[in-house]
């Protein structure tokens, strides 16, 4: 009985393909003169030696590769096209689980396709201008002024009356053209003397920037006899 047992290669190499390397260095071969001989890329060829299984083509033809150049070298170990196999799968599959268990960096979470980030930049836009125009309005648009006394076509027989109401705090009011002072929270009351007849009372109300805002009351004072 022979004593001859068939068994898997033992590389004590780094890699398959570092052991091929040098198999072709100690033969003296150049890495370009075996390209042209057995028609595969050179780039291959050296992605074999150097392990970067990455840069190989997808499928059989990276298999297909492999066993041109080892027969071309005359490495005749049974099992090495099958080792060469595995040891690729070992190492896409290890890049694979780097990729997906990498710790992503809190930047690239907020990062989006240009589709999305264009319409995120789009309502941050809009939100910007209707801000701005709430503002601006808000700036440029009259105060509200509510007069509460007197009332519209006010019949009385007194000479004087008191001008009551109210408008928006800090607010600049004037009766009839003369300025008057209003409180904190925006009220006013303002005494004023009248005529015999139609009296018309105008009370406005701006804001430094803005329109003004104006009331109009008409008191009739009956002739007082006295």
């Amino acid at each position: 009985m022979s004593g001859f047992v068939k068994r898997s290669v033992s590389i004590d190499q780094d890699s398959i393909g570092s052991y091929i390397k040098k198999i072709r260095e100690r033969k003296g071969l150049d890495i370009y003169n075996i390209s042209d001989k057995i028609g595969v890329n050179v780039k291959y060829l050296i992605a074999i030696e150097n392990g970067n299984y990455k840069d190989l083509p997808k499928g059989i033809y990276s298999k297909i590769f492999f066993k041109k150049y080892i027969d071309f070298l005359g490495v005749r170990y049974k099992n090495i096209v099958n080792d060469f196999v595995k040891e690729q799968n070992r190492s896409q599959n290890f890049e694979s689980n780097i990729f997906f268990n990498r710790v992503v960096d809190w930047k690239n979470l907020l990062s989006f396709p240009k589709f999305l980030r264009n319409i995120l930049v789009f309502f941050i836009i809009i939100i910007c201008f209707f801000y701005l125009l709430f503002y601006f309005r808000n700036i440029f648009s009259p105060p509200s002024l509510s007069v509460e006394s007197p009332l519209e076509n006010q019949i009385i027989n007194d000479y004087y009356i008191k001008v009551e109401g109210e408008t928006e705090p800090e607010s600049e009011v004037k009766i009839n053209g003369q300025l008057i002072l209003i409180d904190r929270d925006g009220s006013f009351s303002e005494g004023i003397h009248l005529k015999s007849g139609v009296n018309i009372i105008t009370t406005t109300s701006k804001k430094k920037y803005s329109k003004d805002n104006e009331v109009v009351r008409r008191v009739l004072v009956e002739e007082i006899k006295e």
